[in-house]
């Protein structure tokens, strides 16, 4: 049963596939518009849609998955990022109403930030800009601003910015090889990988997320995503943690930038073992409680139990907002201690894999941005050789951060099944008004 379960989540992955229009997936005439969810959800709706979600839904994304992603803890187990007990770091506003008219030449064609924000497609449902310390724009399209919406990968800065705090801590050594922390871990594959192969997204590991490899039921990627997924009726099948153990390698680590959530989820197993302490606790302690958050965080669990640092976390857009003015000049309005040290930025900018950036399966991203991507280190997606970086979540979430111009911008969108992508209205934002 459970094996013919996972091939129907696949075959319909695969089946998505083939009802497109000029290469996309066409959305269903039925699919409502995100400003419903502002509207509200009416009580009735709301148990429906608690009874009948599964991790189908997730994959679909119709109104059923809309409605999940601001709603975490109604579908999944989850894990609390605390805030703190201390004073919310309130940002001051100097909205510059300019910024709705500005132009963008996105995957979607040429229109105005506000255009974008109403495009049937895009699903916008929040944008927030942070410039010097203040925000100059914030809209909410389709959410209230007190919602939490998950970041998906977008989640996955958490993680890399945990792990660099703990090797400045000297619990993590970054050329230190997976076994010395996970000695479960004893394969070949296993030995010759390091933890900055899985920090880089070079690790060469067979489980890179490719279409192919997640319609494949018989695949790891495709069972790890499978039963990570499983809603809390559903079969939760065998924990990542055991299946990850028995992957092999593909390739030389090192070599190709290959983009793997279960690269991230390692990385999360191994602050645990490192710190002894849950993952979500470690979150808390070195990054959420340090900073004026206006409210916790979650991640979702696994139907196992464990905490899915790979990307289901959800929070609300200002905290995310206050989360990405920590790599800027601004970190100080948001905190009293310097969380991203000068140190990171030397790292982060490092060029090392820039040329396995060029030779991976997901470097097609880097088409959307029009100028100055050169690499992708410590879980950014990209970063340019302005020193601006760049991390995106599933189904439109994403972080842009320019250190050099003191500006943020931070988005949550529910796109239908991930099949648009227009993150580069962000850097043409920042260029065009602060650059």
């Amino acid at each position: 049963m459970r094996t013919m379960k996972l091939a129907a989540i696949t075959a319909l992955a695969f089946t998505l596939g083939l009802n497109t229009v000029h290469g996309q997936t066409q959305q269903p005439a039925d699919l409502s518009p995100v400003s419903v969810l502002k509207d509200g959800t009416s009580p009735e709706q709301a148990v429906e849609y608690r009874k009948n979600y599964s991790s189908r839904d997730f994959l679909v994304n119709g109104d059923l998955g809309t409605y999940s992603f601001i709603n975490i803890p109604e579908f999944y187990n989850t894990a609390t990022v605390y805030r703190g007990a201390g004073q919310v770091a309130m940002l001051e506003k100097d909205l510059d109403p300019s910024l709705m008219d500005m132009m963008t030449d996105t995957d979607l064609g040429k229109m105005s930030v506000s255009e974008l924000l109403q495009n049937e497609q895009a699903r916008m449902q929040g944008l927030l800009v942070i410039h010097d310390g203040k925000i100059v724009l914030e809209e909410y399209p389709g959410m209230h601003e007190l919602d939490k919406h998950s970041w998906f990968s977008a989640s996955k800065q958490l993680l890399g910015l945990t792990v660099h705090i703990l090797e400045e801590e000297g619990l993590i050594d970054l050329e230190e090889y997976v076994p010395h922390y996970i000695p479960e871990y004893d394969s070949d594959d296993w030995k010759r990988i390091k933890v900055k192969h899985l920090l880089h997204h070079v690790s060469g590991m067979d489980y890179v997320e490719t279409n192919a490899n997640f319609m494949n039921p018989e695949h790891a990627l495709s069972q790890m995503t499978m039963y990570s997924l499983a809603a809390r009726h559903e079969d939760g099948g065998r924990s990542v943690f055991e299946l990850m153990k028995d992957v092999k390698s593909y390739i030389e680590p090192g070599v190709k930038y290959d983009y793997a959530s279960p690269n991230t989820q390692l990385l999360g197993f191994i602050v645990e073992r490192v710190t002894g302490k849950k993952f979500e606790d470690v979150v808390s302690e070195r990054i959420w409680t340090q900073v004026g958050m206006e409210s916790e965080g979650h991640y979702a669990l696994s139907a196992q139990g464990e905490p899915l640092s790979a990307g289901y976390f959800g929070s609300r857009l200002r905290d995310m907002g206050r989360f990405a003015m920590l790599y800027t000049p601004s970190w100080s309005k948001v905190t009293d201690k310097q969380i991203v040290s000068d140190s990171y930025f030397t790292k982060v900018n490092d060029t090392e894999y820039a040329l396995a950036l060029k030779r991976g399966v997901e470097t097609e991203k880097a088409k959307f941005f029009k100028d100055g991507q050169s690499h992708a280190t410590y879980q950014w997606d990209l970063n340019f050789t302005d020193g601006d970086m760049y991390k995106a979540g599933r189904y439109g979430q994403g972080i842009y951060v320019s250190p050099e111009t003191n500006t943020v911008i931070v988005f949550f969108s529910s796109v239908y099944m991930n099949q648009i992508y227009f993150p580069d209205f962000a850097r043409q934002l920042v260029q065009q008004n602060y650059r």
